[in-house]
């Protein structure tokens, strides 16, 4: 394109002919183009130039509210402080060489670590698989009710927290604070949600089919309440519950805790089916309500340069089904969840699907050994579930897929590795 403007121009022929200079001009723009420092002063001139005309239109909109509140004008700034952010990050041009020499540095530095090199979740098995999670990253973490979505949440985001020593938001949307510290009570102390909830033992009573008012917690049962509590007071783990969030709010507390002394290692969104889109996408429809939730997340991601986690329910479809296990297809209807995540991992306890199904009954005309085996086979296969689940890696960039065996505990809402055992400490 260049040379056909060239080509035939008097300065051009003045200066040689465009044979003459045609090395010239390709030079400099293999100079300019391989200049990291030159892209990085454009595109900081130009997300400046952005933040000037955002700042005239907020002025423009505060001396002007037309109808417009105080908040319309803070979620208007927070929604196109995302976009220049997700412009920015989109618009990131890269060396192939810098790139390299970028891997081959992280690969050495690999070498050297025991451990992952990611940001570890605290669940050995999962962090083998996928090595850690990587920064700049969506993670994808979806079953349907009762499988223990924000229990698993809630787990990687106090392991990681206590493990790197960095703060973890966790945005729960659906679970208030107070009942994400019960779960972690529970887990730690070994002793029933329901206790804590009513301070008294009357969730062990109603487990053994008795009924009575209960009686009040025990002082051992106290100290170690109180003992795990001191324990939680040391790990940065920071739970914001505001309802039906927009990402742009989130990524700004997020981001006033990046820049903190403590830094920040994980966001996890529990669950992405409850944040607010922009208005624009909600007049689209659910679909694309969903699909820009999710691209402003993987926005926030590689903004951060943290690990983002995002729980979400899968279709109904998968109660349809003899087969209860989920796979990849159950997340099609969620947007572009799956072409935005590195990583998709879904939940599965099939005792829950056993208990719920109940004893199989007697069919027409079916003799009683056979109905007998049927119930047999029942039992056998609720006793083999019992206090079990599969984590299963359905999408991984980075690694390998597959399932991971683990434990749940019920009583706790807690998923433990298969070699911590269920009287190790749960974070």
């Amino acid at each position: 394109m260049l040379r056909q403007v060239l080509v035939g121009s008097p300065e051009v022929d003045a200066a040689g002919g465009w044979e003459k200079i045609a090395p010239i001009i390709t030079g400099s723009l293999v100079g300019v183009l391989g200049n990291r420092r030159y892209a990085e002063t454009v595109r900081d001139l130009w997300v400046r130039r952005q933040m000037l005309e955002l700042s005239g239109d907020m002025r423009e909109m505060v001396t002007r509210p037309d109808g417009r509140t105080a908040q319309d004008v803070v979620d208007h700034v927070e929604e196109a402080m995302l976009t220049i952010s997700r412009d920015r990050s989109d618009i990131r041009t890269v060396g192939v060489s810098d790139s390299m020499a970028s891997v081959l540095e992280a690969a050495q530095k690999a070498s050297q670590i025991d451990g992952v090199i990611g940001t570890p979740t605290g669940y050995s098995r999962f962090d083998a698989i996928s090595g850690g999670l990587e920064n700049g990253t969506l993670t994808i973490l979806a079953g349907r009710p009762a499988m223990g979505k924000t229990a698993a949440g809630v787990g990687i985001a106090i392991r990681a927290a206590k493990t790197t020593g960095q703060q973890v938001l966790y945005w729960s949307g659906e679970v208030s604070d107070r009942q994400i510290s019960q779960r972690l009570l529970a887990a730690k102390t070994n002793i029933p949600v329901q206790c804590i909830r009513l301070g008294k033992n009357r969730g062990e009573e109603i487990a053994r089919g008795e009924y009575a008012q209960g009686s009040p917690l025990r002082q051992e049962q106290w100290d170690r309440i109180v003992s795990a509590q001191l324990d939680a007071a040391k790990i940065p783990l920071v739970i914001n519950d505001t309802p039906a969030i927009t990402v742009a709010k989130l990524y700004s507390v997020a981001r006033r805790m990046a820049r903190s002394k403590k830094g920040l290692a994980m966001v996890v969104v529990d669950y992405l089916g409850l944040m607010r889109g922009t208005a624009q996408a909600r007049k689209q429809g659910r679909y694309a309500e969903v699909s820009e939730i999710s691209a402003d997340l993987l926005a926030m991601a590689k903004s951060l340069n943290v690990p983002v986690i995002a729980l979400q329910q899968l279709s109904r479809k998968v109660e349809e089904r003899d087969n209860k296990r989920p796979n990849g297809a159950d997340l099609r209807d969620s947007g572009n969840l799956e072409q935005d995540a590195s990583m998709i991992v879904l939940l599965y306890r099939e005792e829950y699907y056993l208990a719920k199904e109940g004893q199989p009954e007697q069919k027409p005309g079916e003799t009683m050994d056979k109905f007998a085996q049927r119930q047999d086979d029942y039992h056998r296969k609720l006793q083999d579930a019992r206090g079990k689940a599969v984590w299963i890696v359905d999408k991984n960039r980075q690694g390998s897929t597959g399932d991971i065996p683990m434990l749940f505990n019920g009583p706790q809402t807690w998923f433990r590795d298969v070699s911590e055992g269920e009287g190790s400490p749960a974070w």
